[in-house]
């Protein structure tokens, strides 16, 4: 019932806002394993759809690279409480990743607390992904935007020992 009675509430607290509209937007991602560049595309003008890529030097194990890549709905809303007008995005996608082998390289995790299991060439996996990230955007005069994420993924081919990354963002916005 409590559960319930805040999801009412924050429903309630959730306001449309006008956000500044822009089509694309490049810029870096700082998160627990992922590091690398980020870049975004709207299909249309209102900002509601559109492309997320995303390219990465991994710190899971002893390193690698990955490639996301989302599809992606962008609302914008603003919170009374803080006034700050913010943008919820959403996304689902895939990704694909490349660990070279190291001494202690790649692995994934074993059921009942065993020892890792460590990968013994290099390491190539895929998945798919999902991106819940809140936008805040400066004034029109500054185009940029900050962002912070969190990405949980599954590893359908050769799995890895993490599920779920969180990261910060810093992007230069691309305005009509």
């Amino acid at each position: 019932m409590k559960k319930s009675w805040l999801l009412v509430l924050f429903v309630l607290m959730i306001q449309t806002g006008n956000a500044q509209r822009y089509y694309a937007a490049f810029g870096g991602r700082a998160g627990k394993f992922n590091t690398g560049v980020t870049f975004k595309y709207f299909w249309n003008t209102d900002n509601s759809t559109g492309l997320k890529l995303d390219g990465y030097y991994t710190n899971i194990a002893s390193g690698g690279y990955t490639i996301k890549g989302f599809a992606i709905k962008q609302v914008p809303f603003k919170v009374p409480i803080i006034q700050l007008p913010l943008d919820l995005i959403v996304g689902a996608g895939t990704h694909a990743g490349f660990f070279p082998l190291a001494e202690r390289g790649y692995y994934k995790r074993v059921k009942n607390g065993k020892e890792p299991e460590y990968y013994t060439t290099d390491v190539i996996s895929a998945g798919v992904d999902a991106t819940i990230e809140l936008e805040y955007q400066i004034k029109k005069s500054i185009p940029l935007s900050f962002a912070i994420d969190v990405c949980p993924y599954y590893e359908f081919i050769n799995r890895g020992p993490e599920y779920i990354d969180f990261g910060f963002s810093m992007r230069y916005l691309f305005r009509y």
